[in-house]
């Protein structure tokens, strides 16, 4: 006997077997199962295909990176105009593995202490980093824009005043780096050259 007050509650299960009888129970049944056995599938199947190392999956190997590194560093290497300090590549045979036999393990890059005269301009690589640690030094802008203060999140105009203490980004080497009002001292990490 129900109550005026109260409200019957029923499951989906119960709303469709009462519709059919028997039958709707089984038909209901079986449609829940179809719909876990279907979510399963898609759960079980989302990483067919996909290759180990390959674009699909990002997980690499030290020997990848390694590898990778290899070919940034030789690539900086064949660009006569800027300097890497030797300290960065490591120096392999004839078969491009190190005399020891080791394979070539090469330590990720450090900021050098670089000294900029005051008049002289220090030219940037393709994504050198600098800090102006002393000293008072301009933006110069290439022909494709100028460089990025990483520290203040912004684009450094031409001629602008680099501030003291800030990460500086140079994307291209098109001509991009900083002239010395005075004496400047530097930390540098990738490629440059000094006129």
């Amino acid at each position: 006997m129900r109550h005026s007050g109260e409200l019957e509650k029923k499951t989906l299960l119960d709303r469709l077997s009462s519709s059919k009888g028997k039958w709707g129970r089984a038909s209901a049944l079986a449609l829940i199962f179809m719909l876990i056995g279907f979510l399963l599938g898609q759960v079980a199947g989302a990483d067919a295909g996909v290759i180990p190392g390959s674009e699909n999956d990002p997980l690499v190997t030290a020997s990848w990176v390694e590898a990778k590194l290899n070919e940034f560093y030789q690539s900086l290497k064949e660009q006569k105009d800027l300097q890497i300090p030797e300290k960065h590549i490591k120096q392999e045979g004839d078969d491009g593995q190190p005399s020891s036999g080791q394979p070539v393990v090469i330590p990720a890059p450090t900021y050098e202490v670089i000294t900029v005269a005051k008049g002289q301009k220090m030219l940037t690589g393709s994504g050198t980093e600098f800090v102006l640690r002393s000293g008072r030094a301009r933006a110069v802008e290439g022909p494709g824009g100028g460089l990025s203060d990483l520290t203040a999140g912004r684009a450094l105009p031409v001629n602008e005043i680099i501030g003291r203490d800030h990460l500086i980004l140079s994307p291209r080497e098109d001509g991009r780096g900083l002239i010395a009002e005075t004496d400047t001292i530097l930390l540098v990490r990738g490629g440059y050259k000094i006129e």
